[in-house]
């Protein structure tokens, strides 16, 4: 029975010889049954010197002599194989190369319940290992990475370049690291001006592609053929005008990031070209037959939401699965206020000026925290150079567009009787305003139910109940 299975396994007598040495076990040894059986040279595969394996141990009983020996090899009784014992042993050289096996031996009994002897099976577990051990100097690279952050933020509250002490900022800064430390491409969602090319450099320059080209191409072109040559360049002769052989930006980017800015815009073909790029199955230059590969990491960004693009035929699908890995999402400006303060004093440090501005005074302050900001970080830096300038924050908002007020926040949960247009017993008021509440957590979180209840202070089980109790649909 044993000769047959596919899995490597041997047995051996109460005299530690072996009687069984299967052909599983033959192709992963390298040392054929002929040669073994008989004879007690088991350990010969294992170790330079002669010393108990596995199935001797299982058949003395020798328990604590097993852990003694295995001490550092994860010994255990089995859970799954009744009197099994099992361990894992690294060896340099079986059959040739280096490998991580897993042992588990049992005993045999015969009819009166006598140990006769033991069963030992063995599974090469190398890949396992090896993925684990990837993982593992992931998960120290992240550390480091996350030291790196640590330090970086420092007393003034800035993490490579980007400035923010908030809560959503903080959140922003974590994802960084944590994109930067894998190899998975990144989506980064915001609005416009909100830095998302900021971020984008960011995880650039702490992954290990820091050193390789950052390359960014605007998505949103003019043509489908003229943003084709940008990709995959273009060969002499292949349209009117093609003088010369052309280099794409997959091969200047070799080794590096390319980052796709309004990534929905990209057309239906080009998306299916890159998504072959991000397969490995490489791509031609425009006019050329010749397939050529590019090592490159793709970090998108869009204003837009990529799954509703999917369902409105505008995004492949398998498209944005390859891409939308790691996702990172910028809150707007007027989103994380609190950073407002710090934002305008970094900004007016680095801008020249005779009147040496450094920091501004309260009153300008408030009228900051009292704007919306559609325009984000980029209309904050417009609007300090213009105060630079007009010695002023008089032009704020754009012409004829009155300065918006954020109205004095109420007592948190309070809700006057006059928002009420008809007269409504305390519990109506009550749930009315729960509704609106877990709506608007929703809504912040963009339909998110963990985010939505960490909001809320809530469990998830807890939001879910209330949702089917106020009707509340997912969309």
């Amino acid at each position: 029975m044993l000769e047959y299975t596919p899995i490597a396994q041997f047995a051996i007598g109460n005299d530690h010889k072996v009687k069984v040495w299967n052909r599983a076990f033959e192709v992963l040894s390298g040392v054929s049954a002929e040669d073994i059986i008989d004879t007690d040279h088991q350990w010969k595969i294992f170790y330079s010197s002669k010393r108990p394996v596995l199935a001797d141990l299982v058949v003395e009983q020798d328990y604590e002599k097993f852990l003694e020996i295995y001490g550092t090899k994860n010994p255990a009784q089995s859970s799954i194989v009744p009197n099994a014992w099992e361990a894992t042993d690294y060896f340099e050289n079986i059959n040739g190369r280096p490998r991580y096996i897993n042992f588990l031996a049992a005993p045999v009994f015969d009819h009166a319940g006598n140990i006769t002897g033991a069963v030992t099976t063995l599974q090469d577990i190398t890949h396992g290992k090896i993925q684990e051990d990837a993982v593992r100097r992931e998960s120290e690279q992240l550390q480091q990475q996350y030291s790196l952050f640590q330090s970086s933020m420092g007393e003034r509250f800035t993490f490579c370049n980007i400035i923010g002490k908030s809560r959503k900022m903080r959140e922003v800064y974590d994802m960084i690291a944590r994109a930067a430390a894998v190899a998975d491409s990144v989506v980064i969602h915001g609005e416009s001006g909100a830095g998302k090319e900021l971020v984008a450099r960011t995880i650039h320059n702490l992954s290990q592609r820091k050193n390789a080209p950052f390359l960014s191409v605007n998505c949103d072109a003019p043509s489908e053929s003229l943003l084709e040559i940008e990709f995959f360049g273009h060969v002499k002769g292949a349209f009117r005008g093609a003088c010369n052989d052309k280099k794409g930006v997959l091969c200047h980017v070799q080794g590096g990031t390319l980052f796709l800015h309004d990534v929905g815009k990209l057309s239906l073909n080009t998306q299916a070209k890159l998504l072959r790029v991000m397969e490995g199955e490489g791509y031609s230059p425009v006019g050329s037959n010749e397939v050529l590969y590019s090592d490159l990491r793709i970090v998108a960004a869009s204003t837009r939401n990529l799954w509703e693009e999917v369902q409105k035929g505008r995004l492949r699908s398998d498209f944005f699965y390859r891409l939308y890995v790691i996702p990172v999402d910028i809150p707007p400006l007027r989103e994380r206020k609190e950073d407002l303060a710090l934002l305008a004093d970094y900004f007016l440090s680095r801008m020249k000026s005779s009147l040496h501005f450094y920091a501004l005074p309260e009153k300008d302050i408030q009228a900051l925290y009292n704007y919306h900001w559609p325009g984000n970080v980029r209309e904050l830096q417009n609007v300090l150079r213009r105060y630079i300038g007009l010695q002023g924050l008089d032009a704020i908002a754009p012409p004829n567009i009155p300065l918006p007020e954020i109205p004095p926040a109420r007592p948190s949960g309070v809700i006057a009787v006059s928002d009420s247009g008809t007269d409504l017993p305390l519990t109506d008021a009550v749930a009315r305003f729960e509704k609106q509440f877990i709506l608007s957590a929703l809504e912040l979180s963009r339909w998110h139910r963990g985010k939505a209840a960490e909001k809320l202070g809530i469990s998830r089980k807890t939001l879910y109940r209330k949702m089917v109790a106020h009707g509340i649909d997912m969309p």
